[in-house]
């Protein structure tokens, strides 16, 4: 018996099924490609603004001569370090030397106006030898600040000496006395009243026509109530002579500091007491002192004390 056979199909095979494709999003980096240039160039920018921040700021003093100063040589103030000297050249518009300063990061409110600066240096005088560490190390420039709150300034004109004391101090009053000549009166020349240092000179000018010398006095703020409007001031340095006719020789003489760096001194009215002035009054410095203005004893409190009683 035969088996049947299964016919053979021969009916078109059915319609393939048609290949879907399947999106897959790939890894790639190339939307962040931009990140490490812009972080390199923010750390560049950074490291730069560090950089020129830290340098500190750069200032130019002028001095007339620069007295061995040297690039290198540090700025101090108060006995701390607070800039060094870049670069010191002869100025080309005026005699002098500029000297290229830079001031720490921290120091940088002492570009202000009113800062003074000065090369220290050795020197011997009657009142004793400073600048001895200039001697044993560098030579060095000094500060002193301006005020708070001053205007701030790049450039500035050095002292030729430093200030005396009395110039430090705030309140510090500053009178010109008008002199004929100098005689001895120089820089840090004591001011006194009843021979009580007072104030020191603080400098030494001709007048804007120059027909006179003027002198820049500096009175102890403490003291300021002591100078009037008719305060009368006098050259006190050296040795008077008097001599008399049955009285024979009789030396006159102020302290020993007037007539070994000359001096002034100064009296002020018992009766009708002036008002008190301002820095930049004028007054007429006399070539000696009136036997009147010895006489005068006015009652003046001193700034913060009491009225003294009198006798």
């Amino acid at each position: 018996m035969t088996e049947p056979v299964s016919p053979t199909s021969t009916d078109p095979p059915g319609p393939a099924a048609i290949p879907t494709a399947r999106v897959v999003p790939q890894r790639t980096w190339g939307s962040w490609a931009w990140l490490a240039p812009a972080l390199a160039v923010v750390t560049v920018a950074a490291l730069a603004y560090q950089a020129i921040s830290q340098r500190g700021l750069p200032i130019q003093i002028t001095f007339s001569n620069g007295r061995g100063i040297s690039a290198k040589d540090p700025v101090n103030c108060r006995g701390v370090q607070v800039g060094v000297v870049e670069r010191v050249r002869l100025d080309s518009t005026r005699e002098g030397v500029i000297v290229h300063v830079r001031l720490l990061p921290d120091a940088e409110s002492l570009a202000a106006e009113g800062t003074r600066f000065w090369i220290v240096r050795p020197e011997v005088s009657l009142k004793g030898v400073t600048g001895l560490d200039a001697l044993l190390g560098p030579r060095y420039l000094e500060v002193v600040p301006g005020k708070a709150g001053s205007p701030r300034l790049t450039t500035f004109d050095g002292l030729e000496a430093p200030p005396p004391i009395g110039e430090l101090l705030p309140g510090t009053l500053e009178v010109v006395l008008r002199a004929t000549r100098r005689g001895s009166v120089t820089i840090g020349s004591p001011v006194t009243y009843r021979d009580i240092r007072v104030g020191r000179v603080l400098d030494l000018r001709l007048s804007a026509d120059s027909t006179r010398v003027e002198v820049l006095a500096g009175i102890e703020p403490r003291y300021a109530p002591l100078v009037r409007d008719n305060s009368r001031f006098w050259n006190a340095s050296g040795v008077g002579v008097d001599f008399g006719l049955f009285g024979g020789l009789t030396l006159r003489a102020d302290s020993l500091e007037s007539i070994l760096t000359g001096g002034i001194a100064f009296a002020t009215p018992s009766k009708k007491m002036g008002e008190r002035v301002s820095n930049g009054h004028q007054f007429d410095l006399a070539t000696e002192v009136d036997a009147d203005w010895l006489t005068w004893e006015p009652v003046i409190p001193l700034n913060g004390e009491a009225t003294p009683s009198r006798p």
